[in-house]
């Protein structure tokens, strides 16, 4: 399942997309780690209408790109 790819590259937390969705924070770290006891079609919608994507897409193998780490930028001093 790709919900944490979606869900860092939504620049959510587990626990923002846990309360957008309007899941357990708990229930949300279980399913982000594999453990999909008691998933149901329901809740695939919420997690996905909270991302703003298609549910087909939190299944589907390179549905969604790796996220994307933008490099920090350095203080700029003013001379």
């Amino acid at each position: 399942m790709n919900l944490r790819r979606a869900r860092l590259n939504s620049g959510l937390t587990q626990q923002a997309l846990a309360e957008k969705a309007g899941v357990a924070y708990k229930y949300y770290q279980d399913l982000e780690a594999g453990r999909l006891a008691g998933l149901t079609l329901a809740t695939v919608e919420r997690l996905s209408d909270a991302l703003g994507i298609d549910a087909w897409k939190l299944f589907h193998p390179g549905a969604i790109p790796e996220p994307t780490r933008t490099k920090a930028r350095s203080p700029q001093t003013h001379r």
